[in-house]
């Protein structure tokens, strides 16, 4: 199989909307990505929408090309479904929140204006006025978001793409009170400091935000604040909540510097109340572990020795401390002291092994090695428990979970968050090969796999800028050998490179047919900014290597 093409007799488009058809071009195999297309990752976006739609349903939610999350429910049935709890926590660290508290709204119209506006959404660094305790770090300085968030590291990209909190993608660090896409500032974003010590406090409000989701008649207006207290809690504060029918989703909690601990105040793409506040409380001072990631896990083959690497950090604020290592294995399993090479000795005299002293907000990492069974069969699984208790207060302990196993025969394709490439797996019980089939940076998402005859096809969609200015999403493919080797190169299935409407290819799905040919069927979302109109297409089409 070593070469591609439409087999146009049996392309098949079902089209519904306003705009009219718009046909992709056919492609050779021999045509590789247009160099007058510029790329585009998903940390920046394309244009709103105002009215997109979307197969990607959740519930009331859908996602729209562009990466945000909107609700189609009516306002008032959506209002009467699980009401919401009055407290919530704690998390990991220990923090709680609780929305009894009386509404003490503060006037900010006198604060200092941030100079956001749409077209200039974040701020630099702003001082907080005291030192700030979040999580285990202390913070001096803040950054503002026009879409209803701040965060104590710099906010890169806007960020209006609406996040479920906590969550480990960018932005971390984040204290949100509402965060959703915001079009416009019908009044301010001002901050204020006011108190004195030990009761400083630190408020931002966002004043009459306006958010158009659905192209309504007349706008969501969203009034809310957040005030930061020197003792480490933290209030949000909504005046004026108003939504008109469909709306943008929106969350609000806090997150730690990675986005693996946190609180969800607000269910994601809930609406919020006006007139409330919600009262996010500071835990005591404690001792505290924790482990990075707390789940692991890998394929294996018989008589193997799997390593994992178990970075830990002391989040507690009690000074130093030694952390006690205890194992549950089935599977025979050796703990390995930060060398790698040093097994984990007992360091205080307990008799049980530890990790040595480690210091407040510093990090460590131990080693356990796996050792698989020469005897195992397909779906032979294993999971290594390692506990690490803290030797300053043996209540705080956390855990890691490490599973092997030996898995049967398949191939799997995905966008690699690690290094932004689409990557290609083959797995068997005997080996497990892994290709990078683009450079890294690459950012496509929706991949699909098929085995052919020769080999596999991979194809997945990915978004552009084109000559005319207009952000695009393709089809693309490329194919690789048995061995998973590539055969041909990254190659354009559709094409838009003259489009004159915000054109997005996307959700391909790929089969393989006994006779050497190939069916890809993928959706198209077109858009017209300039007249609001919109279609929707299904595309199916026949990769025909005899042609």
């Amino acid at each position: 199989m070593n070469r591609y093409v439409f087999d146009l007799r049996i392309l098949l488009i079902v089209g519904i909307g306003l705009l009219g058809l718009i046909w992709p071009q056919p492609l050779a195999a021999q045509e590789t990505v247009p160099t007058g297309h510029t790329g585009w990752n998903s940390d920046s976006n394309p244009p709103a929408i105002s009215q997109p739609t979307n197969p990607n349903v959740d519930g009331g939610m859908v996602r729209t090309p562009d990466g945000l999350w909107r609700s189609t429910a009516p306002v008032d049935l959506y209002a009467q479904s699980n009401a919401p709890q009055a407290t919530g926590g704690p998390d990991d660290f220990g923090y709680t929140w609780d929305n009894t508290i009386p509404l003490g709204w503060i006037d900010v119209s006198g604060g200092i204006d941030t100079g956001i506006t749409p077209s200039n959404d974040r701020t630099g660094a702003i001082d907080i006025g005291f030192p700030f305790k979040f999580y285990e770090n202390t913070y001096n300085s803040l950054y503002i978001s026009l879409y209803g968030f701040l965060s104590f590291r710099p906010i890169g990209g806007g960020w209006n793409r609406q996040s479920r909190v906590p969550s480990p993608g960018e932005p971390n660090d984040v204290i949100a009170p509402n965060w959703m896409p915001i079009d416009q500032v019908g009044g301010y974003i001002r901050y204020l400091r006011g108190g004195t010590a030990p009761n400083r406090w630190f408020v931002i409000e966002w004043n009459r935000t306006i958010s158009d989701c659905c192209g309504d008649q007349e706008a969501d207006q969203v009034t809310f604040q957040v005030v930061l207290h020197e003792n480490g809690n933290i209030t949000f504060q909504y005046l004026g909540m108003t939504y008109v029918g469909g709306y943008w989703c929106m969350a609000s909690g806090i997150e730690d510097s990675m986005g693996l601990d946190g609180l969800t105040v607000t269910d994601f793409c809930r609406q919020i109340n006006s007139n409330h506040a919600v009262r996010i409380t500071r835990p005591p001072v404690s001792a505290r572990v924790q482990i990075y990631p707390r789940y692991q896990g890998r394929f294996t083959q018989a008589g193997v020795v799997q390593r994992f690497e178990i970075p830990v950090r002391n989040t507690g604020e009690l000074g130093a401390d030694t952390y006690e290592v205890a194992v549950s294995s089935r599977w025979p399993a050796k703990l390995l002291a930060s060398d790698g090479a040093t097994t984990l000795m007992d360091t205080n005299g307990n008799s049980t092994p530890d990790t040595g002293s480690v210091m407040q907000g510093g990090a460590t990492r131990i080693f356990l090695d796996v050792q698989t069974p020469f005897a195992v069969n397909v779906g032979d699984n294993h999971q290594a428990v390692v506990t690490l208790r803290s030797s300053l207060n043996m209540a705080k302990a956390q855990d890691a979970h490490l599973s092997t196993a030996i898995p049967s025969p398949f191939t799997q394709v995905y966008y690699d968050l690690a290094n932004g490439a689409m990557a290609f797996d083959k797995v068997s019980p005997n080996r497990h090969l892994t290709q990078k089939v683009t450079g890294d940076g690459y950012f496509g998402s929706d991949g699909a796999v098929a085995e052919t005859q020769n080999g596999f096809i991979y194809v997945w969609s990915k978004g552009y800028n084109n000559s005319n200015n207009l952000w695009t999403r393709e089809i693309e493919y490329t194919l690789l050998n048995k061995d998973g080797q590539i055969t041909h190169p990254v190659t354009m299935l559709t094409a838009s490179r003259a489009a004159t409407v915000n054109t997005y290819y996307y959700s391909p799905a790929v089969a393989a047919m006994a006779d050497g040919r190939t069916g890809v069927l993928w959706y198209q979302y077109l858009y017209n900014p300039a007249t609001g109109q919109s279609i929707d297409n299904i595309y199916f089409a026949i990769l025909d290597p005899r042609l």
